[in-house]
């Protein structure tokens, strides 16, 4: 166990910003079906392919049967990776935090809704790297907000809930986090995430 407070944080419209108009236009063009129906299907899938029940091949091609199309090998790793870069734009407010968070030896973590092919990514990510343990939705077999992930995550920590300090965007992620004793922080904007962890943590290294 430790004494210490842990932060963690989401990834995805927390330290990520959401899908840029440019990225999510160039999925649109690769797919080469209408975007509404593309982004109803790719919605649709993205939970089993997020908690590892989908492999890569296995959720574009879901998507494809939903829009009545079918996609070769190098289209499917095409939209692939078009896929992963769109989920690479940081907030430069949330990495700051990160940053001076770490210059006070703040333990943090990071748990993420995330397929195998966005956690490798994220795993390589040197603005990621002051965080001590990342925990993907993939590994865990679990998605937020089921309630058993926040308990396998606080295992990993070692930590009490009470002494985790929960970020994210979705307030179904953090109601769930809050029925196990986690302390949720709604995320909107970076400056204000900075007051809240400060009045969370009764530490200035946030603001």
């Amino acid at each position: 166990m430790t004494d210490e407070t842990w932060v963690l944080f989401d990834y995805g419209g927390v330290i990520s910003r959401d899908q840029p108009d440019a990225d999510r236009a160039a999925l649109e063009r690769a797919a080469g079906v209408d975007p509404e129906a593309f982004w109803a299907a790719y919605w649709n899938h993205r939970r089993p392919f997020d908690d590892g029940s989908y492999t890569t091949a296995d959720y574009w091609r879901a998507i494809a049967a939903d829009l009545e199309t079918r996609w070769d090998h190098d289209r499917i790793e095409l939209l692939a990776d078009l896929d992963v870069r769109s989920w690479l734009h940081l907030d430069a407010g949330t990495t700051e935090i990160i940053r001076a968070l770490a210059a006070r030896d703040r333990p943090m973590a990071l748990l993420s809704n995330a397929p195998r092919t966005i956690a490798a990514a994220l795993a390589d990510l040197p603005e990621l790297t002051p965080l001590r343990q990342l925990y993907f939705s993939c590994d865990l077999r679990l998605a937020k907000p089921d309630p058993d992930i926040y308990h396998r995550v606080l295992d990993g920590l070692g930590a009490p809930a009470e002494r985790v300090v929960f970020i994210d965007d979705r307030p179904e992620n953090l109601t769930a986090a809050a029925t196990v004793g986690i302390r949720p922080i709604h995320f909107t904007t970076s400056a204000d995430l900075a007051t809240d962890l400060a009045r969370e943590l009764d530490d200035s290294s946030a603001a």
